[in-house]
């Protein structure tokens, strides 16, 4: 399924320079680019909050009004800050709805293995698809929760809408399940914590017949 197009309406911004985008995070505005499709590079900023709130909805194609023009454009890059929590800078490019894109969309896991003792790697992360901006998914499934010890899944398994042309090597791994690692110091911990819980039965049962021992004499 295809994401909605998010508006967001941006303001021409004329300060550049680190001092200039620093004022403008402070005042609580996304300093910003929108280029490409044969038009000039144009420096933009936009509400974090706005932006913030449009991108939880997974879309990567917005509807950019700036002052009294409006255009479709494509979120290239995001920037966040040390610690991953705020975006501080963004890079948006043109694009024409009815001309195919090249773009890479996340491939999320569904379901989970029954298998015991296995593990779970996925190897792929996005998958690298072509079609028109407004078919993008927000993501392509891969579904696990059949796999067996030793399965795995590649690109071609995968299935994506028709309007969508992959682009990724059919042949690559997305995801496997592989036997679960047990290391020597695991299995020791394991044997100790089984002759530990047998402890207190052999202890008990000791007991009992020197109990009954005595018992025999008197």
């Amino acid at each position: 399924m295809a994401a909605k197009n998010e508006t967001l309406t941006a303001k021409k911004r004329d300060a550049i320079g680190t001092k200039a985008c620093q004022r403008l995070r402070q005042a609580g505005d996304v300093p910003a680019v929108v280029y490409g499709h044969q038009e000039d590079t144009v420096a933009i900023q936009v509400s974090a909050e706005d932006l913030e709130k449009a991108l939880r909805s997974h879309s990567r194609m917005f509807d950019l009004k700036i002052g009294r023009k409006k255009e479709s454009v494509l979120l290239k890059d995001l920037q966040h800050d040390a610690f991953g929590d705020h975006v501080i800078h963004a890079d948006f490019v043109r694009v024409a709805m009815d001309e195919a894109i090249e773009i890479e969309v996340p491939i999320t896991l569904k379901g989970a293995p029954k298998a015991e003792h296995a593990v779970l790697q996925q190897t792929l992360d996005a998958l690298e698809i072509e079609c028109l901006p407004g078919d993008i998914p927000e993501q392509i499934l891969c579904p696990v929760g059949t796999l067996q010890v030793g399965d795995s899944v590649t690109v071609a398994d995968l299935q994506v809408p028709p309007e969508v042309k992959v682009l990724s090597d059919p042949e690559t791994t997305v995801a496997t399940l592989t036997p679960a690692v047990v290391s020597e110091e695991a299995e020791e911990e394991a044997a100790a914590a089984a002759e530990a819980a047998a402890e207190p039965e052999l202890i008990g049962r000791e007991a009992e017949e020197e109990e009954e021992e005595a018992g025999e004499k008197e």
